[in-house]
């Protein structure tokens, strides 16, 4: 049988900085989605990034004291160097189409509250079922999401949690494939979501229990009150409106405590290279860039802040007689609400430096392993055996760009394609086509500028998924 695939085709994409959205993608084919993005090496991130890092190898500091701006950690196109755009900036959320609605029964919500709020907003299909196109265009459209980025996560989203033949996935639990994907019936199985310990979601989660914690009664996707109690207190239980609470400085403090209570409490802690540190780590960082408001400070140009109020609404929160009541699955954005200037756009670049200051304020939040099958017995992986002895510890932590070659080539490079013939019964060239196209952002990221992202050793690197193997709480990545 010769399959049509529309939605598979990534080369020589490429992203633009200009202040408005992109095109909009949802419905459209990955032909389609290829001309309207660019991942060149010539865009302002990526100039910025390859300047900040030679920065950092000199020994300079990740985030310099911001020329304008309260916020000393930024996207690499720190929002407050823009004027605030009211009319730009702006986001429909009380027409008919976009106003929340609590999910239906029947709807689908999961781990992630961005993606739910989303959903709730109709920026994603509300039943909690989307794809690739729909993906990339709200979180790039609502959250300023890079489109390298946005590439990266739908894609991912669509090959481990999802449904390839026919570009979906899910935000939260299982689902049935239609068309294509349902007629073809090449998964093992249906398409689990993102629910799906060990893929997206993952341990020491800013606001979730972990699934193997004894004390979650196996919940690892509802918000945990006395976590978020716990951030609150971060933030010095400060309730005034307008004010930057929760700053990135405020978030990894929060992680860090988060991932060493995991460590003391769960005997299967686990964090893999790509759903440990891309995601979970870097959700912190997510939170305070994507829920913050925009709006104009003193002398016209954008303000970043992330009060309770709206922390609040991005995590599922209302108070009622007083107190902070959870609903689960209606996370929501406050009418009024700003989106970032789209030109300072939070990019894949921005994981490295995102990862690389978490490294500095705590290294373990740079680790990937597990614990052993007890409380606090976590033994990392070693960077050199893993990639042949290329890369080392200490080079990842002094060098943005060693940093993101590593994540790709441990990440991408040596895990997809293995894993892509676990999840699906035979796809042969297709597969292959696809998994090179999860590279392309990734690619374009970590050979950025002058210094070329190196290969692991074949001859001499020990094989990723073994070395998973030796963690009980590793079950449920692909290929374990």
């Amino acid at each position: 049988m010769k399959f049509t695939l529309p939605l598979l085709t990534v080369a020589g994409l490429g992203l633009s900085t200009t202040v408005s959205a992109l095109p909009s993608f949802a419905g459209k084919s990955f032909d389609e989605v290829a001309r309207g993005l660019d991942l060149n090496s010539d865009r302002p991130e990526i100039k910025a990034f390859v300047k900040r890092a030679e920065e950092i190898r000199n020994g300079g500091p990740i985030y310099p004291r911001a020329q304008r701006g309260d916020r000393d950690i930024t996207a690499l196109i720190n929002p407050a160097t823009f004027k605030f755009n009211d009319e730009e900036q702006s986001i429909d959320l009380t027409s008919d189409e976009h106003k929340f609605i609590a999910p239906g029964p029947n709807d689908i919500r999961g781990p992630c509250p961005g993606l739910n709020l989303l959903a709730n907003h109709g920026y994603l299909d509300r039943s909690g079922v989307t794809t690739l196109t729909q993906g990339i265009d709200a979180i790039n459209k609502v959250f300023g999401v890079g489109p390298d980025l946005a590439l990266a996560l739908n894609a991912y989203a669509v090959i481990f949690n999802g449904n390839i033949l026919d570009g979906t996935w899910s935000i939260g639990g299982p689902y049935k494939s239609k068309s294509l994907g349902s007629l073809t019936n090449l998964l093992f199985g249906d398409p689990a979501g993102i629910n799906a310990h060990n893929v997206y979601e993952g341990d020491a989660s800013i606001v979730r229990q972990d699934l193997y914690d004894p004390a979650s009664g196996g919940n690892n996707v509802d918000l945990h009150m006395p976590f978020y109690e716990e951030l609150l207190a971060d933030g010095g239980n400060n309730s005034q409106d307008g004010v930057d609470v929760f700053t990135p400085e405020v978030m990894l403090k929060h992680k860090s405590a988060r991932w060493h209570y995991s460590v003391a409490n769960n005997p299967r802690f686990f964090q893999s290279a790509f759903g440990g540190l891309v995601v979970t780590t870097a959700a912190e960082r997510f939170v305070t860039e994507f829920a913050a408001n925009n709006t104009a400070d003193a002398e016209g140009y954008n303000r970043i802040y992330l009060d309770e109020k709206n922390l609040h609404a991005f995590f599922g929160i209302y108070k009622e007689n007083g107190k902070l009541v959870y609903k689960r699955g209606q996370e929501r954005l406050i009418p009024g609400w700003k989106r970032r200037p789209l030109a300072s756009s939070f990019s894949l670049v921005d994981i490295a430096l995102t990862l690389l200051a978490a490294a500095r304020t705590d290294p373990s939040l740079l680790s990937f392993g597990g614990n052993t099958g007890t409380v606090n017995s976590f033994a990392g992986l070693d960077v050199g055996d893993l990639s042949g002895g290329v890369f080392n510890l200490a080079g990842l932590l002094k060098d943005p760009q060693e940093l993101l070659c590593f994540l790709y080539q441990a990440g991408i490079e040596e895990l997809v394609p293995t894993q892509l013939n676990v999840l699906y019964k035979s796809l042969g060239q297709v597969t292959s086509y696809l998994s090179d196209n999860l590279k392309a952002p990734w690619s374009k990221a970590a050979n950025s500028g002058d210094n070329p992202c190196r290969p692991f050793d074949q001859n001499k690197k020990i094989n990723i998924l073994d070395a998973y193997k030796k963690f009980p709480g590793a079950k449920g990545v692909p290929g374990v």
